[in-house]
């Protein structure tokens, strides 16, 4: 029997803060504790935040929003939802998101983890990041967030 495969149809689009309940529902089902709508719009409202919205067939998956300071950014936030985890998605958004901060000159992007979040942890460090300090009780929960660099260009 012959296998038949559909090609996907992907695509990129900017954020804006009418997506803010959409990515709230995404962050929700990846988390215990997610961000929430105001969040969101704050982040997306904010002039100095680069976003991007992951379509797969004209449906919003995933995000990642990035505040950018300077010549350096730090990566806000970053979700794909479960149903399209593990499909290689999570690694086409963040190359689009370092292609937009190659464009307007960011040296160095940064990002907070939780140091129990291995599949993250182990998710950055494949794309090239490197743990370089610690942030004791971080989170609301009070664990501990490994602070991560990747240096761009």
């Amino acid at each position: 029997m012959k296998v038949i495969t559909k090609p996907i149809n992907i695509s990129f689009r900017k954020l804006c803060v009418s997506d803010a309940k959409s990515l709230f529902d995404i962050e929700s089902v990846n988390t215990r504790h997610p961000w929430s709508v105001s969040n969101f719009e704050s982040s997306l409202a904010d002039c100095g935040t680069i976003s991007d919205g992951l379509l797969v067939e004209g449906r919003l998956v995933g995000y990642a929003l990035a505040l950018v300071a300077l010549d350096t950014a730090d990566l806000l936030n970053i979700g794909i939802h479960p149903n399209y985890k593990r499909l290689g998605y999570g690694k086409l958004l963040l190359n689009q998101l370092l292609e937009q901060l190659q464009v307007i000159v960011v040296s160095d992007l940064f990002l907070e983890v939780g140091v129990k979040n291995h599949i993250a942890i182990n998710f950055y460090q494949s794309q090239g990041f490197r743990v370089i300090n610690t942030r004791e009780k971080y989170y609301s929960n009070l664990e501990d967030a490994k602070i991560m660099k990747l240096h761009i260009s």
